[in-house]
């Protein structure tokens, strides 16, 4: 039986086993992050460099010499770099280091390490790569690939019937001649202008779940920039993804609003259910998802 109560810890370390890099006499080691929680331990690399891109202009302020920006952009850092980022809480460096151990927290805080007789650290850092996932591009991955496994469907089901040719030519167009590559929501939108009676043609054909996914798809679209400025994530230094954390700490109580103001109170509900469904199979193991209350 696991204690109920129990000491997670997650720190940042260098890897001094690894390879080291040397710059004017100092020398620069890949940073890790340590994780020690009910009897387990980890060790798994830091991804904060894949985000420095996006605080250039920052860092270049701070990080006059380009040589040692280009050092922490691959992952390497020193012992004084680490402690002085870490004493001075140097912007974005500090606050990455802090929102990259929180992920960290809430991924493993989810599995009930105290309390889970099956709790493992085996797959954490897989775990940790699909939270700092940007959802935006989950829910349009996911949805395409929704929405193309109907088409194959509704496809073959009309080459078995003479009078379903108009579907069949349809179909067989919206496969094989649209650029697939695109981001699903713009593609829809578009073909909506484009060819609206063609698209209008295959949505009578689609199952009830799939019309549900794609407005619910649609509505988060049309929000998604307001999201982003709600959330300010690159004001605060943090990882600047829109990841399944920020949508259930906060994005989805915005979204909810928005969405009651525009489609009422009903069809909110419905919307964000199936997205949180979507995000929740798509990152972290499926989930029954209840439905929520709206106030």
């Amino acid at each position: 039986m696991r204690k109920k109560d129990g000491k997670l810890t997650i720190k940042h370390y260098l890897n001094k086993r690894a390879k080291s890099k040397t710059l004017n006499g100092e020398s620069f080691y890949p940073l890790y992050i340590q994780i020690i929680v009910s009897g387990h331990k980890a060790q798994i690399k830091s991804r904060i460099q894949d985000f420095i891109v996006s605080y250039k202009d920052e860092a270049s302020k701070f990080f006059i010499k380009k040589s040692v920006l280009n050092l922490i952009s691959e992952g390497y850092f020193s012992q004084k770099l680490l402690d002085e980022i870490e004493r001075e809480e140097i912007f974005p460096f500090f606050s990455l280091l802090a929102d990259e151990i929180k992920i960290i927290g809430y991924i493993i805080n989810s599995e009930q390490p105290f309390t889970n007789k099956y709790f493992s650290l085996i797959k954490i850092s897989s775990s940790y790569e699909l939270y700092l996932k940007d959802i935006y591009l989950v829910l349009n991955d996911a949805l395409k690939r929704f929405y193309l496994e109907e088409l194959n469907s509704i496809f073959l089901k009309s080459t078995k019937n003479e009078t379903d040719k108009k579907l069949f030519k349809v179909t067989n167009f919206f496969i094989h001649y649209i650029n697939w590559g695109n981001n699903f929501c713009e593609y829809y939108e578009t073909t909506y202008e484009v060819l609206p009676s063609e698209i209008k043609f295959i949505e009578n054909s689609l199952s009830k779940e799939m019309k549900l996914q794609i407005k619910a798809a649609l509505a988060f679209h049309s929000k998604l920039n307001y999201l982003k400025r709600f959330l300010e994530k690159k004001q605060k230094g943090l990882i600047p993804k829109l990841n399944l954390i920020d949508w259930r700490e906060s994005g989805k109580e915005f979204m909810i609003k928005e969405f009651t103001i525009i489609f009422g109170k009903q069809k909110a509900k419905e919307y964000i259910n199936s997205i949180d469904i979507i995000l929740s199979n798509e990152i972290s193991h499926p989930i029954k998802m209840g439905k929520i209350d709206l106030y």
